[in-house]
Order: C-alpha cells, then sequence, then structure tokens
C-alpha cells in the first residue's frame, strides 16, 4: 500500500468508500472536486491498485481539521486508517501545522480508538450534532 495526495482522477473512488461508509461525510463527486480545488486542502489517499482508503484535513495558519476519514469496507481491519492519520499527522507538523481537531459522533468507539491512540484528546461535545441525534465528540491534538 502506498499514500499519495488525491487527484481529480481519483474522485469516483473517493465517492464510491464515503457512500460505502455510512459515517463518512457524504460529499459526493461535486464535494470532492470542490474539495480538492481548495487552497488549504489535503486528501490523502490509500492506493493498493486502486483507491482503497482516504483521509482529507485542511490546514491553514497553523491551525488544522480533518473533515473526512473513509476505507473501503473490503479494506478495514487491516490498519490502513491508521497509516493515512499518521501519513497526515506527520505531513501536517512538517509543513507548520501545530494543532489539529476533529468531530466524531460519540457512539463510534472504533474511531474514538484509532483518535486516541494517535493522541487525540476529547475538547469538547457537539450535542445532537449528526441527522441521527447523535452528539459530535470534538477531539483535538497539539503536533
Amino acid at each position: 500500500m502506498n499514500i499519495r495526495l488525491a487527484n481529480s482522477q481519483d474522485i469516483p473512488a473517493l465517492a464510491v468508500i464515503e457512500k460505502q461508509q455510512p459515517r463518512c461525510a457524504q460529499w459526493g463527486e461535486n464535494g470532492w472536486k470542490t474539495e480538492l480545488a481548495e487552497k488549504s486542502a489535503h486528501v490523502f489517499c490509500a492506493h493498493e491498485q486502486a483507491v482503497v482508503g482516504f483521509v482529507a484535513l485542511r490546514l491553514a495558519a497553523g491551525v488544522g481539521e480533518i473533515l473526512n476519514v473513509g476505507i473501503s469496507p473490503d479494506f478495514t481491519r487491516r490498519a490502513i486508517g491508521t497509516a493515512l492519520l499518521f501519513h497526515a499527522l506527520t505531513w501536517a507538523r512538517e509543513n507548520g501545522g501545530e494543532e489539529i481537531s476533529l468531530e466524531v459522533a460519540a457512539d463510534n468507539a472504533a474511531a474514538i480508538r484509532l483518535y486516541e491512540k494517535a493522541g487525540f484528546l476529547p475538547i469538547g461535545r457537539r450535542k445532537k450534532f449528526y441527522a441521527d441525534g447523535q452528539d459530535a465528540l470534538i477531539m483535538g491534538i497539539k503536533l
């Protein structure tokens, strides 16, 4: 597996992965086009003969936010999410990032464990943030 910056040719694969993962932000192909065009946005994808996962983040003035993470269902439990997350954090640190935050559904134990493993700590909560009424846990890390 290699990790690289996503490009416009990856958009269909990114949209398919997010559609297969209901906990992902559902941007669709137009949303991915917009995200890849955004100057502060950086989307990294894991590639194994095809795109199998992604992490999208924005970084500006030392402050970053992870906006979307997804792994193809056929490739879960292979540490791809861990590799993508650590790659994104390393990249952010090397490019002037001082802190990164993210939101995760408070009941998404697997994702919370992943973020805690990377050093993220809870810093806040948004009550009934998601459409299903679930709270969002805000987590952050100092780089």
